[in-house]
Parts: structure tokens; sequence; C-alpha cells
């Protein structure tokens, strides 16, 4: 009988109530959340970051292919879906040109880039300064 008494649980107990057993709980899933919703944002940050030096690089490979002379579309990989782009050249006097590069990201991040292209003058081409 007396085995049975120490099996019962009358007495002096030990150990954690149900309340707080709740609130240990509780507590957890509050810090789950907190740390779940701070790396959903550190993975966010990360992807507009590599969105931002994904379109400057490719408005400065646009660029540099505009100013070597070879066409555009064939030195770049295609933007991904939802990219939006455009080259604008135009023509100031007979040698220069104003091109500029922009890429749209999906997350609306735009980056913009202007170069100024000229030929140097050819030799039957007088310089048009004057000198006195």
């Amino acid at each position: 009988m007396s085995f049975i008494k120490k099996l019962s649980f009358e007495g002096n107990q030990s150990g954690f109530s149900l309340l707080e057993t709740l609130i240990a709980a509780l507590l957890f899933a509050v810090s789950l959340t907190g740390l779940l919703q701070y790396h959903l944002i550190l993975q966010r940050s990360l992807q507009y970051q590599w969105q931002q030096r994904q379109a400057w690089r490719w408005v400065n490979e646009q660029l540099e292919a505009q100013d070597a002379g070879v066409p555009v579309r064939t030195v770049t990989a295609p933007l991904p879906e939802g990219w939006t782009s455009s080259i604008n050249v135009q023509p100031y006097g007979p040698q220069c040109q104003r091109v500029t590069a922009a890429v749209v990201t999906p997350r609306h991040y735009s980056a913009s880039l202007t170069r100024w292209l000229c030929s140097p003058p050819t030799e039957t081409e007088e310089p048009t300064s004057k000198t006195s």
C-alpha cells in the first residue's frame, strides 16, 4: 500500500503547472514569430539589393556595348521577367551622340546611366574652333 501512495499525486508536488507551461509556450511562439519576421525582412532587403546591383550592371553593359559598336541585345542576357528596359540614342552634331540606358526592376527600382559618345574628327573635316 505504501508503494501506491508514493505514485499518487497527493502531498508535495514538483514540476510546472499548466499555467506556467502555457505562458512559456506563448513566449516561445511570440519569439519565433518575431524571428521569422526578421528573417523575412532580411530576405526582402537582400533581394532588393541584388536587383539594384543587377540593374546598374545591366545599364553599364548596355552603354559599354553601345560605345564598342556592338548590337546591344547580343551583349547581355535577357532581363528577368517583370523588368523593363530602354535605350535612348540622341544624335548631337555629326560626331556625337548621347546614349541613355535605363532599367526598372519589379520592385520599382530605377537605374539610369547617360554617356556621351563622340567619334574623333576624320582627316577631311576641319576643326570648328577659330584661331586668331
